[in-house]
């Protein structure tokens, strides 16, 4: 008959299990990571070319496409394999997403050097590519059940989010500056970037490590070129041939906070790591070791191998300690990280019903983003409320509706 020690093997190397996918999860996302920086860089050369009719940007947007490849090989060798698995339909789902707006990139490339798509469209279109894979990003930082994990992923996830927001402003003032004028939704739409970027790095320094938030306060503040030109773009102003001052100043700024994002990934690798050394199986208890998943079958392994069977008066008590001070110093463990998780999604869980808001919003009124923010955070001022007040209440008139009209 399975004892009490039997249990408490089990439960320790289940979570070994788990962590160990959490670090193949990792490695995964570092890919992600560098992929979305390189699309962000290929959207940015794009929108210079288009802007100028192919008089700038011909041999950084080559060179942008290879390397953006060259990613997409990368990713590829760290893809997890399409086995089924109980708890990942929805990161198997954004991995379909993300993989179908990867393989628009080719006719979107054909578009842009052939110049048959707007420069905006074709910022939207790239923009959307890499919405899909922060997605992907936000669901693994979601799911994760290790605290540390869970707060380093997150942190990634409100930097990366932050960082695009920083891209987006990047391509908006390039369009603004290369036209010599900016017309009032760019400039309407560059107050909203600014702002949005405030938010999410506002998340990032509630979850970030020491070293990665010390080195984002260092450079936080925009230097005095791109706050010069974005008072231009915010009030509208004239400006020639500003447009390759104006990406070439935030191309400078989006690559700094690359290699912050970088740390931020060492980071979570770190802490996968010293979460799996601080799983202790007791003293002198014989534990098969927990497989390393491989890539190929990194969603489908589990535990091999028979597991011991150990009376209870057999574990050993190092320190005194009986089999019973150690089931209790595992619960109150594992107690201590639900906590700890539950209060750290509460502020997550935030940021998606605000999200949901504003994707209702986008599809009933067909406003972009900006507008649907803005008309959150409006309502919130003139009702004296919060904007998750105001969203919560706006999800909840929209399911009402959704109901009323199935009966």
């Amino acid at each position: 008959m399975l004892q009490a020690a039997d249990y408490l093997i089990a439960s320790q190397q289940s979570e070994m299990a788990n962590l160990a996918q959490l670090r193949q999860t990792g490695r995964f996302i570092s890919q992600v990571s560098q992929l979305v920086h390189l699309l962000q860089r290929e959207r940015g050369a794009s929108n210079i070319w288009l802007c100028s009719q192919g008089t700038l940007f011909a041999d950084a947007l080559a060179l942008a496409e290879q390397q953006v490849s060259a990613a997409l090989l990368q990713l590829d060798a760290v893809m997890p394999a399409a086995t089924p698995h109980a708890s990942h339909s929805r990161l198997f789902s954004r991995i379909a997403c993300a993989l179908y707006g990867l393989d628009s990139l080719t006719a979107l490339r054909q578009q842009v050097r052939e110049q048959r798509i707007s420069h905006s469209d074709a910022m939207a279109a790239f923009s959307q590519v890499i919405h899909q894979l922060l997605a992907l990003v936000f669901e693994v930082a979601d799911s994760a059940d290790e605290p540390r994990i869970s707060r380093a992923l997150t942190a990634l996830f409100s930097f990366m989010q932050g960082k695009e927001l920083a891209g987006q402003e990047r391509a908006t003032g390039s369009a603004g500056f290369a036209a010599g004028v900016f017309n009032a939704q760019q400039s309407d739409t560059i107050v909203a970037l600014i702002e949005a970027q405030e938010r999410s790095f506002g998340l990032f320094s509630q979850f970030a490590d020491a070293e990665s938030l010390h080195h984002w306060q260092q450079m936080a503040d925009a230097d005095g070129d791109i706050e010069r030109l974005r008072r231009i773009a915010c009030t509208r102003g004239h400006s020639e041939n500003g447009a390759l001052r104006w990406y070439q100043a935030l191309t400078r700024r989006i690559d700094a906070m690359k290699q912050i994002e970088d740390r931020l990934v060492t980071a979570l690798m770190a802490c996968c790591e010293l979460a799996m050394a601080e799983v202790q199986t007791p003293q002198g208890v014989p534990v098969p070791p927990v497989p390393t998943p491989s890539s190929e079958s990194w969603h489908g392994f589990w535990l091999t191998g028979s597991q011991p069977s150990a009376e209870s008066d057999a574990l050993p008590q190092p320190g005194g300690r009986s089999l019973l001070a150690l089931v209790r110093e595992q619960a109150q463990r594992l107690q201590r990280q639900s906590d700890e998780l539950a209060a750290m999604r509460e502020t997550v869980q935030e940021r998606k019903v605000i999200e949901q808001a504003k994707a209702w919003l986008m599809q009933q009124h067909q406003y972009d983003e900006q507008q649907a923010w803005q008309t959150l955070r409006k309502t919130a001022m003139n009702q004296n409320k919060r904007v998750i007040d105001i969203a919560q209440a706006l999800l909840s008139v929209s399911a009402a509706l959704s109901a009323a009209a199935r009966r």
